[in-house]
């Protein structure tokens, strides 16, 4: 990154303020197991929305964070923070198993191998998703996602092409955590 890519980068992390989720006395829900559980538990006992505990701690910029109130009788607030630590992780599987998968024929991985990437490419389009996904976020460059009792993030990836000089634009799907922890869920989600 060049110092005229990087002033940008700093302009767009000042520009934005931050809020964090607040759902009163409850815990956040740091794993997958804890926020399905969360699920499955509000499903039971519909006293607490799974969506306002699963966002309990979570990071958004103020602009682009969800509804509050979400719902009626919702008492859930959010709390101002300043630019936010954030961390982004990806499972390796996400690529070996899924993109580059010899049995799944919905095109993910023809596709991949268009742009110049093979299973062997696997490791480092890992760790490119995850350096793009926490700038992207920190920067604020993201769009709410589908709501299903849990927080989904979109987030554009720009990838080059191993092949040529071209780059390619793709929708990414990203778990919003407490504490800025970003999973990813979905690592080709169309253009």
């Amino acid at each position: 990154m060049n110092l005229a890519e990087a002033s940008n980068v700093a302009k767009r992390m000042l520009g934005n303020q931050w809020v964090k989720w607040i759902h009163r006395g409850s815990a956040p829900a740091n794993t997958a197991t804890e926020k399905n559980m969360n699920v499955i538990n509000s499903s039971i006992n519909p006293k607490h929305c799974a969506s306002c505990l699963n966002m309990n701690g979570c990071y958004f910029v103020k602009d682009k964070s969800p509804e509050n109130p979400l719902h009626e009788h919702c008492h859930c607030y959010y709390e101002a923070i300043g630019i936010p630590d954030v961390t982004a992780a990806s499972a390796i599987e996400k690529f070996t198993k899924y993109i580059f998968n010899d049995t799944i024929d919905d095109g993910k991985k023809e596709l991949f191998e268009r742009w110049g990437y093979t299973l062997i490419d696997s490791s480092a389009l890992q760790k490119e998703f995850e350096k793009q996904a926490q700038l992207s976020y920190q920067c604020g460059d993201y769009v709410l996602g589908k709501r299903t009792g849990h927080e989904r993030i979109n987030i554009v990836m720009r990838l080059k092409r191993k092949n040529s000089r071209q780059e390619v634009t793709f929708d990414t799907g990203w778990m919003v955590y407490p504490d800025g922890k970003l999973l990813l869920i979905t690592p080709y989600g169309g253009k």
